[in-house]
Parts: structure tokens; sequence; C-alpha cells
């Protein structure tokens, strides 16, 4: 059920291997797709796009059977608000905790590594609408992240219904890609809380943060509550009860 109840213990997070992968994979993402945004601006677009939706595509594959492989808050939110795959609150803000602590590593990491004139271009997430069109680069986050996590719970959280199998993970990576397409000039393209706060904290920049963090967090819950509520979300594992033994034949 979708029922929560909560106790003050949930809020302390927990060290686990699932905790961990989401470190690992959301500080390889946020390093792989800034280092593609940062060369999208002598590159083209292509290279944020699909930088980041094989890096996404490559890296939920990997985690996936660890930690459900979210490496965004904003699914992470989804999951939460849902109760997704029995996910629980405790394990959720743990999930987020080691997001923002790995894009945070990531991006610091990138900014030491690439070369000054790549850093003309930092790989904050600001696009052209970002100054004085704050309403618009809401829409477009939202739109955006709304069809990522939607595709997330198509793919991967109905797991009994999907016709995706193991190809989820790839769905995911296109969806980032589309969407990164799609508002990526605009926007600078998060879809990702953790993308955004990264690179802000790295460069000392927080202008535009907020918009892009609300946006992408409640697109994450109304997407996973929509999918719920609309298309419904058969999140067992499949190890339903057995079915009753036949009835016994008389001699």
């Amino acid at each position: 059920g979708t029922s929560m109840s909560i106790a003050l213990s949930d809020f302390i997070p927990i060290f686990s291997p699932a905790v961990a992968a989401e470190f690992v994979g959301t500080f390889l993402l946020q390093f792989l797709s800034g280092a593609a945004a940062a060369n999208a601006a002598d590159n083209g677009l292509a290279a944020a796009a699909l930088g980041t939706g094989f890096a996404m595509s490559m890296l939920v594959l990997s985690s996936a059977h660890i930690s459900g492989g979210h490496l965004n808050p904003a699914v992470t939110a989804g999951y939460m608000v849902t109760r997704a795959n029995g996910f629980t609150l405790k394990e959720g803000l743990s999930y987020i905790l080691a997001q923002l602590l790995a894009a945070i590593s990531g991006s610091f990491l990138l900014r030491m590594i690439l070369p000054n004139s790549a850093l003309l271009h930092p790989f904050v997430t600001v696009g052209a609408l970002s100054d004085k069109h704050w309403g618009q680069v809401v829409l477009l986050e939202f739109m955006c992240t709304f069809m990522v996590v939607l595709v997330v719970f198509a793919t991967i959280a109905d797991k009994q219904r999907s016709i995706a199998g193991n190809a989820g993970p790839l769905a995911v990576g296109f969806a980032y890609a589309v969407g990164t397409f799609a508002e990526g000039p605009l926007t600078g393209a998060s879809m990702n809380p953790a993308r955004t706060i990264g690179p802000a904290a790295a460069f000392g920049y927080p202008d535009h943060v907020l918009e892009s963090v609300i946006a992408t967090t409640l697109a994450g819950i109304v997407a996973a509550a929509s999918y719920r509520a609309l298309l419904g979300l058969d999140d067992s594992d499949g190890s339903d009860p057995l079915p009753p033994p036949p009835p016994a034949v008389p001699p």
C-alpha cells in the first residue's frame, strides 16, 4: 500500500550497498555529464545530449540491480512519495544525501581537471532563458523531468508489466538525451536536482538553482504519483504467494 507512517528514526540516514551505488553512480554521472556539457560549447548540443544520455544508460544499467539506479533526487522523490517497490522514506533520504554529496564531489573534481579554456562555459545548468524568463525555465524543466521520471516508472519501477525487460535503463538514457535536445540551450537541461546543485557548489554560482531544483523535484513527484494513480503500478517483485495446491485426486 501507499500508507505512510513516519518515525524520527526515518530521518537518520543509513549506509548500505544501495546507498554506495547511488553515490558512485551519481559521482560518475556528474563528472561525465558535466564534461560533456563543457565540451558542448565548442562541439554542439549533441555532445551534451548524447554524453548525458549514454552516461545515464550505462550507469543506471550498472547500478539498477543494487539500488534501482535512481542517480537523481527527482526519481528518488517519486519513489518515496509513491512507495514504489516498497521504497521507504529512510532509504530515500539516504539516497538523496548520497546523490547530492556525489554530485558536489564530481563537480569539484571536474572543475579541477578541466583547463581554463573549457571553464569559460562552466557546466552549470543555466541557459538562454534563465536570466529573464524563469517561468519558462520552470515549465521546461518540469516537462522534461516529468518525461524522464515517467519513463523510469514505466520501464524500471513497473517491473511486472513493463515490456522493457533489462532494457529499461536504455530508455531512461534516451529520455535524458531527448530532454537535453529539447531544453538544453534554453535552460541548461538539469532534469536532476543533483546535476544543478553540484556545479552550483563547485563554481559558487547559486543563481537559478532554486527554480531548477523545485521544478525537477516537483516533476518527479507528480510523474510518479500520476503513474501510480492513472496507469497503475504493479511493483510486486514477482514473488507472489504460491497458488493453492490442486485438490487431491480421490483414490
